[in-house]
């Protein structure tokens, strides 16, 4: 399977053990690290970030977040996504004092290709409907959330 079009790198990863953002952030940071897809700066970017301008949504039945960090730290663009086996809190896009319990993270490594907004607006589309989040979150494998990530959110048949 070739997870690269149109010269962006897309994965998705079941995540087991995760128990704050900050080690989501680094669990994904660190799969595209290894990959070499962003540096070493990443990481700590992208959680700081976090902390400035919090990216959690607060979707039903789950909540959704969509960190990222400057396009200095991305040596190749990528997209992933992960699913958390269990629910961690982030802080609301909206309203940085409130917490949600996030269930899928969205993370984008982008240089500026169909920017940031593209994506943001086809992640809030597909999980704003609560039946789409489901369907997603919900998942019997790790090949059918990837298929719902790739056709009906990222829109790639």
């Amino acid at each position: 399977m070739n997870n690269t079009i149109d010269g962006i790198y897309y994965d998705m990863l079941i995540m087991d053990n995760i128990k704050t953002k900050e080690d989501a952030i680094k669990y994904i940071s660190n799969y595209l690290e290894n990959k070499g897809y962003v540096n070493e700066q990443y990481v700590n970017a992208t959680i700081k970030r976090e902390h400035v301008y919090p990216t959690g949504l607060a979707t039903k039945p789950i909540g959704i977040a969509v960190p990222h960090s400057e396009r200095e730290n991305v040596i190749e663009p990528a997209v992933i996504m992960g699913i958390l086996k269990k629910p961690i809190e982030f802080c609301k896009m909206e309203d940085s004092k409130s917490k949600i319990n996030v269930g899928v993270v969205f993370l984008l490594a982008l240089k500026g290709e169909n920017s940031h907004l593209n994506y943001l607006r086809n992640i809030v589309n597909y999980c704003k409907d609560e039946e789409n989040l489901k369907k997603l979150y919900y998942a019997e494998s790790k090949d059918e959330a990837y298929k719902i990530f790739m056709s009906q959110i990222l829109k790639f048949d």
